[in-house]
């Protein structure tokens, strides 16, 4: 009797193992899905994916090195998660330092790098109220003036969060997804049910971001046109 009892014993351990397996297996081929529909706007492109965590892609779009990072921010307390794409142009700007535009600042926005940054600047009249502006130098070293469209038409969409301007390039964040409502609230598990990325959002997000380093470019060191 006793060596059947560790007999199943071994085996119910096997079968949760197996059971883990598979479900990991199936979280990973999941999540691997995010980019299937918008692989055909770069011409060309490298998807990574560490174990079962969300993909990232890098390639190029229309000329510019591009970098597009799922992040899940399950932070807050009693607010339901989000995935924010993180999607970064890379380009060598004129521009003097860098500056930062957040969007309803909760201070749990681990992502931003607007906590580090010392000088906080006041939310021009036409830019959205619920804005946070951090710089690392004065607003009058900075290219406000070839950024005021961009920035309005970017936050204009309630899921729009983030925009950062460095030298070094372009990068926005914008809610992708949010988490499935009822199984957060129950099981406090985040969720995201056929989490899938359309072309038409990758493509304007990348447009828009392009569109604000050309902005800068032209407009030169001071982003003055």
């Amino acid at each position: 009797m006793q060596s059947a009892g560790i007999v199943l014993a071994v085996l119910f351990a096997v079968a949760l193992v197996l059971m883990h397996r598979r479900d990991r297996h199936a979280l990973r081929t999941e999540r691997g899905k995010l980019f299937d529909a918008c692989l055909a706007l770069f011409e060309g492109h490298r998807v990574t994916q560490d174990a079962v965590a969300w993909p990232v892609l890098a390639g190029t779009y229309g000329g510019y090195e591009v970098h597009i990072a799922p992040l899940v921010d399950d932070v807050v307390f009693r607010k339901v998660p989000s995935l924010w794409l993180l999607v970064t142009v890379k380009r060598k700007l004129p521009i003097a330092g860098r500056v930062d535009m957040l969007a309803r600042a909760q201070n749990t926005e681990f992502y931003s790098p607007a906590d580090g940054l010392p000088v906080r600047i006041a939310t021009p009249h036409e830019w959205p109220r619920q804005m946070t502006i951090k710089a690392d130098r004065p607003a009058a070293e900075l290219p406000f003036a070839a950024l005021d469209p961009h920035v309005r038409a970017f936050f204009a969409d309630p899921r729009a969060k983030e925009m950062l301007v460095t030298r070094e390039g372009v990068r926005i964040v914008y809610q992708a997804h949010g988490a499935d409502r009822s199984e957060y609230l129950v099981l406090r598990r985040a969720v995201f049910r056929d989490a899938r990325l359309p072309a038409a959002l990758v493509g304007s997000l990348l447009d828009q971001a392009v569109q604000v380093c050309a902005a800068v470019m032209k407009g030169g060191v001071h982003g003055q046109a």
